[in-house]
C-alpha cells in the first residue's frame, strides 16, 4: 500500500506543462506565448502565465490563430 502511495505521489508531483500559442494581428504580424513549468505548482503557474500573455496580446489587437470569430 505504501508503494502505491509513493508512486501516486511521485506522478502527481511530476506534472509538467509546455504550452505554445501563436497569435496574429490585423497586419499579419505574429506573436508567440510560450511557457513551461515542472511539478504541480510549476504546471499551474505556467498555465496562468500563458493566460496572462494571451490577455496582454489581445489588448494589443492580437488574436489566437484558429479562433472562431
Amino acid at each position: 500500500m505504501r508503494k502505491i502511495f509513493i508512486v501516486c505521489s511521485f506522478l502527481a508531483l511530476a506534472a509538467c506543462a509546455n504550452r505554445h500559442t501563436v497569435l496574429v494581428n490585423s497586419q499579419g504580424q505574429e506573436m508567440t506565448c510560450e511557457v513551461s513549468g515542472a511539478g504541480m505548482m510549476g504546471a499551474v503557474s505556467a498555465l496562468k502565465t500563458e493566460q496572462d500573455c494571451i490577455a496582454d496580446a489581445e489588448k494589443k489587437g492580437y488574436r489566437v490563430l484558429g479562433e472562431a470569430h
